[in-house]
């Protein structure tokens, strides 16, 4: 299944699950806290989200790419790195007036995030309560992003996974297409390995 397929079966599991549970995500158009979280990508996703950004979302992925890669590279072995930059209150680019400016198009891990709770306490300054977010959406998501990899490890020989808008900057500059090339140019840009820079598996 290409990332396409797994993004419309997710959204079908969920409505499905969200049913059949009577919960109602209290997520709405206008709620985007989650939108200033360090979002994981796999290459293969990131290629198909690219052709439906504008030129518009193209620019801002631009400026906004190598700063993510500057913050990733200092902070790459923090274990509250996540965290921090999750407070600084910094939006995803393609975030459009509390509005996902890609959301038929949005990640797996986009997708998963959901709660039923007041949606105030995902802000960065709340305290988020352990049991705020949904556990069984974000265990689909998880499942279906393990799928693309294995897709993306069949497709390329390896896996690239990395921070969102970063990843997207790099494939629009032009990623590397072997292993030992990606694995050069991430070292040479000081964000490979550590607890939250890119792996290839």
């Amino acid at each position: 299944m290409n990332p396409e397929a797994h993004w419309h079966a997710l959204d079908q599991d969920l409505a499905d699950y969200l049913a059949l549970k009577g919960l109602k995500p209290s997520c709405q158009a206008g709620c985007s806290a989650c939108c200033f979280g360090w979002v994981s990508l796999s290459r293969l996703e990131g290629e198909a989200l690219l052709p439906h950004l504008s030129p518009l979302q193209q620019a801002r992925l631009l400026e906004e790419g190598p700063r993510r890669l500057a913050l990733l590279r200092e902070g790459k072995d923090d274990p509250h790195f996540p965290s921090r930059f999750f407070r600084s209150r910094t939006p995803c680019p393609l975030l459009e007036g509390g509005l996902c400016g890609v959301y038929p198009h949005r990640p797996l891990a986009c997708r998963g995030l959901l709660t039923a709770k007041d949606p105030a306490l995902c802000d960065p300054e709340a305290q988020t309560p352990k049991d705020h977010f949904l556990a069984v959406p974000w265990r689909m998501a998880h499942r279906r992003m393990e799928a693309l990899w294995e897709e993306e490890r069949r497709r390329y020989g390896f896996l690239v996974l990395g921070e969102l808008v970063s990843l997207l900057y790099l494939l629009l500059m032009g990623f590397p297409q072997t292993r030992e090339e990606a694995e050069e140019r991430l070292k040479g840009l000081g964000v490979l390995g550590g607890r939250w820079g890119y792996q290839l598996v």
